[in-house]
């Protein structure tokens, strides 16, 4: 199963969720609609009796309007859960930020020094550049003994990485590893999405409970006052209500116990396929299964103290709670289960707390083996088995090839670039270094003096000092810096963000052309960047939206991108032609470069985003056939097809050497 076929099956459980929870509120409210006649009955039966014939009386025929009441029942009941849902996701409206920090979780700083984070953030970040995604923000739960780890978020654009302190401190980098590449399998195959709307139905459903303890709680509060004034009449009413109220609390935990069961059902087969993909993307099950035994030998286990722990646990790597009912409910199947999958012949002996050293060097602690000097970038990447397939067929499927060669990009970049790219000034400045023009002094020079002190403060007297670094770098490790900015980039305000921005545009602008590659950076570093307001925008609302409808957006994409690589128009039609030939639009011709603007083509690219993935499947194909015309891709070609890859929410791992792109 490839990329676009795990985002189409995940969608495809999300709509089977939203049955079964929906089938759950049904149920919920048949029960309530049972309670609500009896009390209909009731109250409507103690009405006095009727005189009947031969003077005898009887009592009185409730009058009772079943189908008012069923309407009422299901629209109030409906009311309930839907306000519910809605009201927990707009909380959640920030993706995995809102979850970790509900969940007690501090943001680990790009730049940390502790030897711990460094390591944890060098894994994630090796992680995120082997799988084409954006290096996530990363938070640690400082107050969790037990062994643990999280992704959430509503797609890969605002997921976020958490992992408890006894994780960080426990596991070997070997076994950190194992359980990063776990999660990441979560952000790429579309699973966070299903979490969170699951956290939200399941929310709504709880809810009944709570107005069925706040009728409770309203009763014995004025119940008093009313066995004084009212008599018996008045008595039996209050009794009546309490126990209305006290049924619709049971009922609403019912339903909250039905929904942990289908959380439980939806979770514990994508945490094998995680442990799967895990051990496929690493190429190392002692990693993963490794971790699964440390917390089996650990006297915290997996184990959270956090209240929020049970409302998040389908999201965790490890079960959360311990007991009988926690077993029953159990988000995850049994470590021994799982850790048979990974190792066959596993002998049933979990292993026990591991001694730490918290000596190491922090920029040594993430690579492997801790080697002070990495090897050759030449070295990176060379499994045939990873080249034979090509850059395509391997989106969402990254190899340990891919890891190996993220590792090498990471160690080649200089080490001013690198990290300046951890701090919020030096990401700014980084990014602007970056766009500075390669080929023309003149446009250079404006660019230069856009960047004075007194326009930018220190954000333009860093990008002076790293400006020579970064015309000097490789074209294959300018996407893999940016990526490393991301983080650093996430931690400014809102008006640090939209200043910073307006710089971005004007270095694009300076030299009146459209640079596409230019074009491709600002887009992927926005698009991670949007403020968590912008809940709604198209990267939120992907999946719906047929190829057969966005005719004109794909011609204006294919058509800038056959046009900025081609030397001549014969060359820009063939490549044209060849993007053409693999979507399902019939008689595409080439736009003239008059009619492409940067305006028009982030337009059409914010359309396609919301693209279902069979349309993407065929875009993204179509891409790499138009790079890839003319039998000659260079590094840039390739970082470019990466990149417009990425404003469409698709992660492409790096291109290897020797790899074709389709």
């Amino acid at each position: 199963m490839d990329f676009f076929e795990h985002q189409h099956v995940a969608r495809r459980k999300t709509g089977r969720l939203v049955v079964l929870m929906a089938l759950a509120v049904f149920c919920i409210a048949a029960l309530i609609y049972g309670l609500v006649v009896v009390c209909a009955v009731w109250i409507a039966g103690q009405r006095a009796p009727t005189p009947g014939p031969y003077g005898l009386y009887s009592p009185s025929v409730p009058d009772v309007r079943y189908l008012e009441l069923l309407g009422y029942t299901l629209a109030g009941v409906g009311a309930v859960v839907v306000g519910g849902s809605l009201y927990k996701i707009r909380q959640l409206a920030a993706g995995g930020r809102a979850v970790a920090e509900s969940l007690g979780g501090r943001p680990v700083a790009p730049d940390t020094t502790d030897p711990d984070e460094r390591r944890l953030l060098n894994v994630v970040e090796e992680m995120a550049i082997a799988s084409g995604s954006p290096v996530p923000p990363v938070y640690l739960l400082d107050d969790e003994g037990g062994i643990n780890a999280f992704a959430a978020g509503w797609s890969i654009e605002d997921a976020v990485i958490g992992v408890t302190r006894g994780g960080v401190r426990q596991l070997s980098r070997d076994e950190l590893q194992g359980v990063i590449a776990h999660e990441f399998s979560h952000i790429l195959y579309g699973d966070m999405r299903i979490n969170l709307r699951l956290t939200g139905l399941i929310y709504g459903i709880m809810v009944i409970a709570v107005v069925g303890s706040a009728v409770m709680r309203s009763v014995m509060h004025s119940g008093h006052a009313g066995r004084r004034s009212g008599g018996k009449k008045d008595a039996r009413a209050v009794i009546a209500i309490f126990l209305f109220g006290a049924a619709l609390m049971a009922i609403g935990y019912l339903g909250v116990f039905f929904g942990r069961l289908i959380q439980a059902a939806v979770s514990r087969q994508r945490e094998f396929l995680a442990d799967a993909s895990a051990v496929q993307f690493t190429r190392n099950p002692d990693g993963i299964a490794g971790a699964l035994r440390r917390i089996g030998g650990w006297s915290d286990g997996s184990r959270l103290g956090t209240a929020h722990a049970t409302e998040h646990a389908h999201m965790f790597f490890g079960s959360v709670a311990a007991g009988l009912l926690s077993r029953a409910l159990a988000t995850h199947p049994p470590l021994p289960q799982r850790i048979t999958r990974i190792d066959p012949g596993w002998e049933g002996k979990y292993l026990g707390p591991r001694r730490t050293s918290r000596s190491q060097d922090p920029r040594v602690a993430g690579f492997a083996g801790g080697a002070d000097v990495p090897a050759p970038q030449a070295e990176w990447g060379d499994d045939p088995e990873a080249v034979a397939r090509t850059a395509f067929e391997q989106i969402g499927r990254p190899t340990p090839a891919h890891l190996q060669h993220a590792h090498g990009l990471i160690a080649s970049i200089p080490a001013v670039l690198h990290t300046a790219a951890h701090t919020t000034t030096g990401a700014q400045a980084v990014v602007l270094a970056l766009l500075l023009d390669r080929k023309s002094v003149a446009v250079r020079q404006v660019q230069l003096e856009q960047l004075t002190a007194e326009k930018i403060g220190p954000v333009g007297e860093l990008t002076h000092r790293l400006a020579d670094d970064a015309a000097g770098l490789d074209a294959g490790l300018r996407l893999p810096l940016v990526e490393l900015s991301l983080p650093a980039l996430a931690r400014l305000n809102p008006q640090e963000l939209d200043g910073w921005q307006v710089h971005v545009d004007q270095m694009i602008a300076a030299d009146d052309r459209l640079d596409l590659f230019e074009w491709a950076l600002r887009q992927m570093v926005w698009r991670h960047l949007r403020p968590p307001a912008e809940a709604d925008t198209p990267g939120r609302r992907s999946g719906r939206l047929k190829l057969l409808r966005c005719r004109d957006e794909v011609t204006l994409l294919l058509s800038a991108l056959s046009q900025v690589g081609a030397r001549r128009a014969a060359a820009a039609g063939r490549a044209f032609a060849a993007a053409a030939e693999r979507v399902a639009l019939p008689k595409l011709e080439m736009l003239p470069g008059e009619r492409l603007s940067i305006g028009r083509l982030t337009d059409a690219v914010d359309r396609l985003a919301e693209l279902d993935s069979g349309g993407k499947r065929q875009l993204i194909a179509a891409c790499a056939a138009a790079v890839q015309a003319d039998g000659e891709t260079t590094p840039r070609e390739m970082e470019l097809f990466r990149a417009v890859a990425d404003t469409l929410g698709v992660p492409v791992p790096p291109v290897l050497r020797g790899q074709a792109l389709i």
